[in-house]
């Protein structure tokens, strides 16, 4: 059956632009005649779907039942309430127009409240409520909640992006009150606690952990902990704060865990190796429990006390990259070996684990909490009669025949970017740019994303880990002189993306060129001739409110077997950047330039042509070459399309379609738009 948004969609759409005058540089040109229009829009598939848990708590129902709350990311977000016995979803809810939450906690009157993403709304779920209450956006202009906290009166905290600010909602007004930006220069509010009448906020991307006293505003940073000399890039992702003990996780992954006592106001330990997210409550001996990692790809939960700072082993562990505990707490489970209350939590891909520490049993359930379709941002073409699709968040790798829309889905990363090659397939995994070879012959298991121990061999293998480069997204990815080429995005509040070169055979890199561009990203790449590959960047950095130091976009070439820049130009002005470079069969270069495509010469990237495909300026678009390589097919604005025939340089509009990625196989124009995949005949 399809989808109920999908038909909506397929309803709403144009078929085809009527053939309209157009440009060549400044002079108008004849339009080449057309013998029929593109045949569309049909729907392929939706071909990626899971299960993505980020934030949570361990709560309770109006009737008592203590149940562990998570929020589901998808269109839209779900809360869920999850019996911790038996696994099954005792309640979900909708969040209308969010993708997602980072935030969830409950409140002493029994209410939820869940801060999200992609409304960046505030929801409130009140006791014995089916329907969640939209409290709106907590301060105009922040996009993002990441994180909530409840004091004992109901009040509830938030931080948010990007303008690092903190938020009350009132439970007895109603209303939002905005403390402003809390520590100067940091423009993100990740994380946050409560504790004795102060609210703790942890910054992105610099180690700030600032005090606010919420009754009069004023905020105050705490000391730095013991030999941190430099806090830049080392975020504060996770806070919690009991009795007299703030706990500071430190970076994204496993990191240490920072404890800092309240009363001598002094940090007093570090756990390394913390996975995260959460730190429980403690139990009736003091304890905490959290993930540690001790060896790479597993974690093991242990209890920690704070005076002594004795760590306990349970043997309990999880597998792969990421350990996602943000709801972890007590609760009663309804089995032999598990007397009084045990450590009970979810995984981010919907697993539940449980631990009594009088017994030392443990298990893991996997719960009934549904998939949801993941937003397609990575899209390739294969062989005839294939496209691959990659994911964003929930992430995930698919393998789709256009002819019925057949998947072959399998759970991975984020996913920026793809190549077929006759060495395998290239992905391009965020974060810390990653780039791994999945080889088709053989079988799939990915020690980072696979459930259960670790196998003795990888597939897909990673080839290129850009951590230590401070490098992001793997937006560029091209073979040239058998070797694939790498273009990334910087991460945290950097500029300046990387350029790597790997052996094509065999998986070793050859080099990386850290800021090849001056302070600008690479965010397309392109293949010419004689090892020669063109690229195309942003002058953005990691965040959003990372401020340039250059003011224009670039194209340039590199020369893959000498290992040298050859030119760099910038086509406009106006430009900050310039998302597509493409060739074609006679070897020019293309880009798209505010919406418009250009001719530049490959030799200098001087401006050769321009084709006023838009009215306006746009920073987003797509190239792709159609068959024979004499056609490109321009996605201008992320609605509608241009051909542009290469010989002649003439245009003429070609079909309207909302899309994120455009790819040309066999005929056909496939469209990522959402979680689906749509085709038009040429």
């Amino acid at each position: 059956m399809r989808p109920r948004s999908t038909s909506a969609l397929l309803t709403a759409l144009a078929l085809a632009m009527t053939v309209a005058p157009a440009g060549v540089g400044t002079a108008a040109a004849p339009v080449p005649a057309k013998t029929e229009p593109p045949a569309g829009p049909r729907f392929v598939a939706t071909p990626l779907r899971d299960v993505l848990l980020i934030g949570g708590t361990v709560g309770s129902l109006p009737d008592g039942r203590r149940v562990i709350w998570s929020a589901s990311s998808g269109t839209p977000a779900f809360l869920n309430a999850v019996d911790p016995t038996s696994g099954k979803t005792i309640q979900s809810t909708a969040l209308p127009g969010a993708s997602g939450a980072y935030a969830v906690e409950q409140a002493p009157d029994g209410s939820v409240f869940v801060g999200t993403y992609g409304s960046s709304h505030l929801f409130r779920l009140a006791p014995g409520a089916s329907t969640a209450e939209d409290l709106g956006n907590p301060i105009a202009g922040e996009a993002y909640v990441w994180s909530l906290v409840v004091a004992p009166d109901g009040s509830v905290y938030g931080g948010t992006s990007p303008g690092g600010k903190v938020f009350q909602w009132s439970p007895e007004t109603h209303t939002f009150r905005d403390y402003g930006t809390v520590a100067a220069g940091q423009t993100y509010v990740k994380s946050i606690a409560y504790a004795n009448g102060k609210v703790y906020a942890g910054a992105l991307a610099s180690w700030v952990v600032t005090e606010l006293d919420p009754a009069t505003g004023s905020a105050q940073p705490l000391p730095a902990p013991p030999g941190m000399t430099d806090p830049t890039g080392r975020v504060v992702n996770d806070l919690r704060s009991y009795g007299n003990y703030l706990y500071a996780r430190e970076q994204t992954f496993p990191g240490p865990l920072r404890v800092f006592d309240l009363t001598t106001r002094s940090w007093t330990d570090t756990i390394e190796g913390a996975a995260g997210l959460d730190v429980s409550p403690p139990g009736p001996d003091g304890r905490v429990w959290f993930f540690r990692q001790f060896e790479l790809g597993s974690s093991e939960l242990i209890g920690y006390d704070p005076v002594t700072h004795v760590q306990v082993r349970t043997g309990l562990k999880t597998w792969g990259r990421i350990t996602n505990t943000r709801g972890i707490g007590w609760a009663p489970v309804a089995a032999d070996g598990y007397p009084g209350d045990s450590i009970v939590g979810l995984f981010w891909r919907g697993l539940m684990f449980r631990y009594n520490p009088q017994t030392g049993q443990s298990t893991t359930v996997q719960t009934d909490i549904s998939g949801q379709p993941t937003n397609i941002i990575a899209l390739s073409a294969g062989p005839p009669g294939t496209v691959y699709a990659g994911g964003f968040l929930q992430g995930g790798l698919a393998t789709v025949s256009t002819a019925d829309g057949a998947t072959d889905f399998r759970r991975f990363s984020q996913i920026e970017s793809l190549l077929p090659t006759s060495h395998g397939l290239y992905i391009g995994a965020y974060p810390d740019g990653r780039v791994y070879r999945f080889d088709q012959d053989q079988p799939w298991y990915s020690p980072e994303y696979s459930d259960g121990p670790r196998q003795p061999i990888a597939n897909p293998a990673k080839v290129l880990d850009l951590h230590d480069h401070v490098q992001s997204r793997v937006r560029g990815l091209t073979e040239a002189a058998g070797k694939i080429v790498v273009g990334t995005t910087p991460s945290g509040d950097t500029l300046g993306g990387s350029l790597s070169i790997i052996d094509a055979s065999t998986g070793t890199v050859d080099a990386i060129i850290d800021n090849l561009i001056t302070d600008e990203a690479i965010v397309s790449l392109t293949t010419g001739r004689d090892g020669i590959v063109f690229g195309s960047t942003s002058t953005a950095g990691g965040l959003s409110t990372t401020p340039p130091t250059q003011d224009r976009a670039t194209v340039f070439a590199y020369d893959v077997r000498q290992g040298r820049l050859l030119w760099q130009a910038n086509p406009s002005p106006a430009a900050r950047t310039i998302p597509a470079v493409t060739t074609d069969a006679r070897g020019s270069l293309w880009a798209l330039v505010d919406g418009d495509v250009l001719q530049l010469d490959p030799e200098t990237g001087r401006t050769l042509r321009t084709l006023d495909t838009t009215t306006g300026h746009s920073s987003s678009g797509q190239l792709t070459l159609g068959a024979k390589g004499k056609v490109i097919y321009a996605l201008v604005d992320g609605s509608r399309v241009v051909t542009v025939d290469t010989g002649s340089g003439r245009w003429s509009p070609l079909l309207e379609q909302p899309a994120e990625r455009m790819v040309y196989n066999s005929g056909e124009l496939f469209f990522a738009h959402g979680a689906d995949l749509i085709a038009w005949k040429l």
